[in-house]
């Protein structure tokens, strides 16, 4: 069994976490500009959760091709859920 298989319990323990305090929560999701389609990994749409979203966003892009990916920032209600 290796770190992976409790990624997901990882994630969920966070941003719980994140939701508790009073900092605003962001969700960062990378874009393909030609496909539309968000970055995936493992067939799962890649999502960064941040208080700090331009910092998060610059860290995804970077090594990117900014004429391939686009970085795109959404607010979080005080459940988690994405605006």
């Amino acid at each position: 069994m290796t770190m992976l298989n409790h990624l997901t319990a990882f994630a969920e323990r966070a941003r719980r976490i994140a939701i508790q305090s009073d900092v605003p929560c962001y969700a960062i999701r990378l874009v393909n500009r030609h496909t539309g389609e968000a970055h995936q990994v493992d067939s799962a749409p890649l999502t960064v959760m941040t208080s700090d979203p331009i910092s998060a966003a610059n860290q995804l892009m970077r090594n990117r091709d900014p004429k391939d990916w686009d970085a795109f920032v959404s607010c979080t209600d005080r459940n988690g859920a994405i605006q």
